[in-house]
This record gives C-alpha cells, structure tokens and sequence, in this order.
C-alpha cells in the first residue's frame, strides 16, 4: 500500500510540475502584434513643467526623502521591487512619518517581489498597518494558475501631492538608493516639478495611470501580521540626523530644467501577453532621427525587434548602443544571450559599446536627435516589451539631451567599440575588466541553456 501511494504521490508532483511548467513556458512564446498606433498630440501652449535628471544613487534617495516630507495630502509609491534593507527602511520611515502627520499614502508593489520579500519585514508591516496607509500587491503568486507568474508589474514612481514625481529606473532597495552597497547599479530617475500645480501633461498622465492599475482585479490587498510598534518612528530621526539636507524645502525652479514638452509612455497593464504598443512608439519616435542612442542594461531582441532598429538604420541613423560588458554585467541572463546573439545585433546596424564597470549599468535611456529624451524602466528586452508593465517619460528639452549626451560619451569612451563590420576599438579611457574569465567561462556553458527560454527574458 505504500509503494502504491508513494507511487501515486510521485505521479501527482509529476504532472503538476508540468502543469506548472507549461504554464510558465508555453504562454509568452506567442507574441502579440500592434494592431493600433496610439498617438498624441502635442498641448501647443507653454509646458508647465521642469525636470532633472537624478543619475546618482545617494541623490535618488535623498530626492525621495524631499519629496515625501515636502507632501502634505498624498504620496504614491509604485515599486517592482521593497526591500527591508537600510534604504528601504529609510523610505518606510518617511513614509510612515507622513502618514503620521495626515498625508494618505497608496503603495503598489509587484506581487512577486512583495510576496517573496515583505512577508518577513516588521518594518512593512508596521507601515502597512497605519491608518493612512494603502498597500496592494499587482498579481501575487498563485501556482494554481501559472501562466499568470510571467506578468510582472515592473513601473517605478513616487508621486507627492500635486506639485511634483519621479520616475525612472530605480527599485526601492540598496542597489539602487544611498551609498549602503560595496556593488550597486547606476541608475537614472526623471524629477519632474509641476510649475501649475497639477496642470502638467504627464503629471495629468501619471495620474491616470496609477488610478487604472491601483483598481485592476488582479490588485490584492496587503495582508501583514504582527510587528513591534516604534521603530519606523525612531529610525525616522536618525534619517533626520544623518540625512539633514533631505528635510530642508529645496529651490525647485533652480534645481530643475525647462522643457517644451513631457509625456508618459506606457505598456498596457493588465497580467497577460501584451501588445507592444510601448515598443511601437518608441521605435517611431527614433524613425526620422539620424543620432540615435540607447542605453541598456542588457539586450535580448525579438526577430520582430531585430528588424525595427534594422529599419531605423537601413533609414539613415546611426545607433549607438551602451550596455553592461559580459565580463562585469549584473545579469547572467542578459550576458549570456549577448554571447548568443552578437551576430544578429550587428546586422542590424548597431554601434555596440560594451562598458565594463566597475558598477553594473541598469539605465534604460534613449536619446533621438537633440531635443527628445526617453528615459524610465523599459529594457531592451522581451519581457519589456511583451510581458511587463513598463514605462518611460518622453522628454523634449535639448538641455536635458545635451546633459545626457555628455554622460553617454564619457562611457563610450570607457567602453569597447563593436561596429556592424565587427570591428573591436577600444575607448581611449578604456580599462579591460579583471577577472573576467570564470565568468565568461560559465556563461560559455550556460549559453546552451538560455536559448530554451530567451523569450522569457
């Protein structure tokens, strides 16, 4: 009778590891084509708003910290990813203060990171249980329907009152906020400051966004436990010790830059295969541009994505493309697929600079001519494209462009140069990373196995 039931048991583990398998695998490999062009026109009168670009980690935290202690009715925070670590714990102090003092706080956090992650944290769940504080979690694990696991909600903003956000490439953890990490990644958020408060285009945009996605079904509320009371409260005045310029009202005019224009893009928000509409318009706006420049953490290209950016160039532009060198790259998956696909990421025209460190690269920018500047959290990549929420902020300044060009060509020339031809040049600051064979090594290996699920990446 045991052989019978051990038997039974090990069918059963069988078949619902397929089942969960199938489910993971099989879904994402049919992608969706546009079938609508979304367009926008442009509001012919004076943009009211400024923006500034925040491309250091220490600064991306304390810029938070302003803006949350300068609300005084509401501050959203949307995260793919909150952790209880030093910076997290900063931004729940923050957060937790201002619901102290009347401000109603709403946080969405992408299930699988909030259902993997804040379960244990007792500083979470303090801040989830006061009055003044909403949280929901965008499509928790449910292995009872897997083909739901793909669908990740992967925006990044905060947003306070009406006057002013930031959007932009950056989770809510250590790697990314304050200078608490030995190993972190560089990053870019957009600040944008409302001039008019809640006039602004993409302010009006971000708004209605946020109010769409906070309402889908698949937006489960927060369900925390027990937790020790005070220490939110406490580790809010050490922040206010040791972060003093965080707390003192800032020059908004002077510490932003004018725009003629900001819009948000986004993909579309429900848990399914996607329509590549954000891809689409990206792609359109590059279209016409002769000076192109991307910046990605990593590039995994779809046959339909491979003949876009061909057709940019077949155009007449010239796209340069900065990403993570295999030998210091955060992501193996990434790392790997770019050992697989160099080929075919040359036929398409691209100028490849493959920076090498000393920190892992996760900015995800693209800059079209000398006015328009696209900067948020969509990658180069099929899970952004297909698969995730995902958003960038449309810019038109040319001060903005200018600024981010001048940081491009700093890491070009730290970079290595791979032309279409095939071509190897390397940057005239261009330093070789150290240490890199054992991990090209096993990306050698590891190549083979990511070929049976790159459209998931």
């Amino acid at each position: 009778m045991r052989k019978f039931i051990w038997y039974i048991t090990k069918r059963l583990l069988l078949l619902g590891l397929l089942y969960l398998l199938a489910g993971l695998i099989i879904p994402p490999l049919f992608h969706k084509t546009i079938h609508t062009e979304e367009t926008e026109g442009r509001n012919v009168e004076l943009s009211m708003e400024r923006v500034k670009s925040i491309d250091n980690n220490m600064d991306a935290l304390l810029w938070r910290l302003r803006l949350i202690e300068a609300a005084r009715e509401r501050v959203v925070l949307t995260t793919f990813d909150f952790r209880d670590d030093n910076s997290g714990q900063d931004m729940m102090a923050a957060l937790f203060h201002a619901a102290d003092r009347g401000v109603q706080v709403q946080i969405l956090v992408d299930g699988m990171n909030g259902s993997v992650w804040l379960p244990g944290s007792g500083h979470f769940r303090e801040l989830a249980a006061h009055e003044n504080v909403e949280v929901r979690l965008y499509n928790p694990i449910n292995l009872l329907i897997p083909w739901r696991l793909n669908y990740r909600m992967h925006d990044k903003y905060l947003i306070a009152d009406d006057f002013a956000y930031i959007l932009g490439g950056r989770n809510t953890d250590d790697l990314f906020l304050g200078n608490y990490a030995d190993s972190y990644n560089e990053d870019r958020d957009i600040l944008v400051y409302e001039t008019a408060p809640g006039k602004g285009n993409s302010y009006q945009q971000l708004q209605e966004y946020f109010a769409r996605i906070w309402e889908l079904p698949c937006c489960k509320p927060y369900r925390g436990g027990a937790f020790d009371q005070g220490q939110l409260a406490k580790h809010y005045e050490e922040i206010r010790e040791k972060h003093p310029d965080a707390f003192t009202e800032p020059d908004w005019e002077m510490e932003t830059m004018e725009t003629e224009y900001v819009s948000v893009w986004t993909n579309p928000i429900e848990p399914e295969n996607k329509e590549p509409g954000l891809w689409d318009r990206l792609t359109r706006q590059m279209k016409g541009e002769e000076d192109i420049l991307i910046q990605t953490p990593y590039i995994i290209c779809s046959k339909a994505m491979y003949r876009d950016l061909t057709e940019i160039t077949l155009g007449g532009a010239r796209i340069e493309m900065i990403t993570n060198a295999v030998e210091s790259g955060a992501n193996p998956f990434g790392c790997t697929d770019y050992l697989n696909q160099k080929k075919n990421i040359r036929k398409t025209g691209l100028h490849t600079y493959e920076y090498p460190g000393p920190q892992a690269l996760h900015t995800k920018t693209i800059l079209a001519g000398e006015n328009i500047s696209m900067v948020g959290s969509c990658n180069l990549d099929m899970r952004s494209i297909y698969l995730d929420t995902e958003m960038m902020l449309v810019i038109d300044s040319p001060e903005l462009n200018k600024n981010l060009r001048a940081q491009a060509e700093e890491l070009k020339r730290r970079s290595r140069h791979v032309a279409p031809d095939g071509s190897v040049t390397d940057g005239e600051s261009y330093a070789p990373p150290k240490g890199g064979m054992g991990k090209r090594i096993f990306y050698g290996i590891f190549c083979n196995v990511t070929r049976l699920f790159r459209h998931l990446l």
